[in-house]
């Protein structure tokens, strides 16, 4: 594994992990609605405990994709998402993975939360190494089609959501238009 696969991810960079993994379960079909949402309740409650330095562009990604996911669902409409995630999809390491799921929990206990909240965040971390294969990675050293994930390329990713979103909406800064969202 190279040598920044092996960096301590951020909360930022973990949160950015979970939004990453919503949109391409979202981009799956109505089939993965409730999962995409799981993922959403947990973004939503770390954002709620803690600013998370992203002026909520990870959230407002979530919901834009979820709406879109719904209204494909209703009416077969597909729009495009608003960033394009790359094929093959490269996969975060067992490391990166474990980070991830440390980062997101320790914030997520910043604050009291309730059971359904406690219980979102795990389906989010179960759901996060089941879809990338972290007990094929560990068990056999598969390396995936796509190769393995940066921490630069999850920067990179916020980067361009932050983007995307002040486009799409005519803002030149993301947090009014999560004010706008809510």
């Amino acid at each position: 594994m190279k040598r920044e696969n092996q960096t301590p991810l951020t909360l930022l960079e973990a949160c950015t992990l979970v939004a990453r993994e919503a949109v391409s379960l979202l981009e799956g079909g109505e089939e993965a609605l409730d999962s995409g949402i799981k993922f959403r309740e947990t973004l939503a409650l770390l954002h709620s405990s803690q600013d998370l330095g992203d002026g909520g562009a990870l959230l407002a990604w979530v919901d834009h994709e979820l709406e879109h996911a719904k209204r494909f669902a209703k009416t077969g409409e597909r729009i495009n998402s608003l960033v394009r995630l790359g094929s093959p999809f490269p996969m975060p390491d067992p490391a990166m993975q474990l980070d991830a799921v440390c980062e997101i929990l320790k914030g997520v206990v910043q604050e009291e939360c309730t059971q359904e909240e406690w219980q979102a965040a795990q389906n989010a971390v179960q759901m996060l190494t089941e879809m990338d294969d972290l007990e094929d990675m560990v068990l056999t050293g598969k390396v995936p089609a796509g190769g393995f994930l940066t921490t630069g390329a999850l920067q990179d990713l916020l980067k361009s959501v932050q983007a995307a979103l002040s486009k799409i909406q005519g803002h030149s800064s993301t947090e009014s238009l999560v004010q706008e969202m809510m």
